[in-house]
């Protein structure tokens, strides 16, 4: 593996300020009792589909390695694992534009809201996150190993109160 890449914040074990969901006790605690998931990848930047970094490409790696991680994925389910990828071009000297990009893994289920039970919505119940820095020569490599992390953090997460 090619560790030429420049991370500018690992695995963030915290959850952003903006969301509630991570991957604390309680936020795993919302996964036990799931019998499948469906699995997405959000829209992706153009730019980084040039490159080949494409919905397609990160959706078969992501079920593959959910499916290898024997959690069932179930096109059908109500809750998914969802991920997103924003990516933000910088500008660098002598001619090199790392990409810093961040990847989010976080699993959405139906709720209902407890002071009107005929309300539904879906929201994401557990969270995981990661931010690299990498050229472009290696931006792939970046992401897959990334989003295999996440995945195998989720599946930690998912085994861990849904044993096997």
């Amino acid at each position: 593996m090619h560790r030429r890449i420049f991370l500018i914040a690992a695995i963030l074990l915290l959850p952003s300020a903006a969301t509630a969901a991570g991957d604390a006790p309680l936020d795993r605690a919302t996964l036990k009792g799931l019998t499948g998931v469906a699995v997405v990848v959000d829209v992706i930047d153009p730019e980084l589909e040039k490159i080949g970094l494409t919905r397609e490409v990160v959706l078969a790696r992501l079920l593959a390695r959910m499916q290898a991680r024997h959690i069932h994925v179930d096109p059908g389910a109500t809750e998914f694992v969802g991920l997103r990828i924003t990516a933000v071009r910088g500008r660098g000297s002598l001619g090199q534009n790392p990409f810093a990009l961040s990847l989010t893994l976080g699993l959405y289920q139906p709720v209902l809201l407890s002071r009107n039970h005929e309300m539904r919505t879906s929201t994401q119940t557990w969270e995981v996150e990661s931010v690299v820095l990498a050229d472009a020569k290696i931006l792939l490599t970046a992401c897959r190993e990334s989003a295999d992390e996440l995945a195998d953090r989720f599946a930690a997460a998912f085994l861990a109160v849904n044993p096997e």
